[in-house]
């Protein structure tokens, strides 16, 4: 069976207006073929529930970068609940360090909405977080990499996605993407084919880790890195941005 993963804000949603509007036809093409179609974003499960019910699915989901499943009977995930201190974790970071990054757990729902071009009502539910906590770092060079040296010394990783960094447990979207392969290769006995969408570098591991990979174009930040499975074929890019890049790339597989 073929299962696909895909990322959302840039690369199943467009990462101004956030509408799938284009890619409905591949959309319908996996509901008519009964292919699961996995929601792998940084997005809390508050603000994807709306996004699937659009869609018109209830598959299970991967939120907050891979630090939770939600949606998966008999195996939610077993991370815990790690807003609260890796919140208070940053608290208690050097005095240099503390002011230099910002998250949604510092700005107000007004503020969030304006930095993501969020409706009001989407941003509230983007504020509502379990795991993660992603944000904007406004020091140099030298000390984001100190900031990132203090965020893994605390058993944290800091992930870069399309307009934010991201601070969370150490997982990642690939181990959730793993764990959901098992699942389905266990319920259905059968083979498991995975086809991984994304465009960001919080998303790479999952792309190389999938069967196929696909970069969906995204023209507001740095192209991803060509890699070894990307020059042996397995990772493909499209031709366009967003969801009409990701609704080609569906028809394409």
């Amino acid at each position: 069976m073929i299962v696909v993963f895909t990322d959302l804000d840039g690369t199943l949603l467009d990462h101004d207006s956030y509408s799938f509007e284009p890619a409905k036809p591949a959309l319908h093409l996996l509901a008519e073929r009964d292919i699961p179609l996995i929601l792998a974003s940084s997005k809390t499960e508050a603000e994807m529930r709306p996004i699937a019910d659009a869609i018109g699915i209830a598959y299970p989901m991967i939120v907050e970068n891979g630090a939770g499943i939600v949606g998966f009977p008999g195996r939610e995930s077993k991370v815990a609940n790690h807003y609260e201190s890796l919140r208070a974790f940053l608290q208690g970071l050097p005095e240099e360090l503390l002011h230099l990054f910002q998250g949604f757990g510092d700005w107000s729902d007004e503020e969030v909405a304006s930095r993501t071009g969020l409706p009001l009502a989407a941003a509230r539910l983007a504020r509502k977080r379990r795991f993660s906590e992603p944000g904007l770092f406004s020091g140099d060079d030298r000390q984001k990499a100190e900031f990132i040296a203090h965020i893994e010394a605390a058993g944290y990783n800091a992930a870069q996605g399309g307009r934010f960094l991201t601070l969370m447990p150490r997982t990642s979207k690939a181990e959730r993407m793993a764990e959901l392969v098992a699942h389905y290769r266990q319920s259905s006995g059968e083979d498991v084919r995975t086809i991984a969408l994304g465009d960001a570098p919080n998303d790479l591991a999952m792309l190389q880790a999938a069967d196929t990979g696909v970069i969906i174009a995204n023209p507001s930040h740095a192209p991803l890195p060509v890699t070894e499975r990307e020059t042996h074929g397995f990772i493909l890019r499209s031709p366009a941005p967003g969801p009409a890049g990701w609704n080609h790339m569906i028809h394409a597989r």
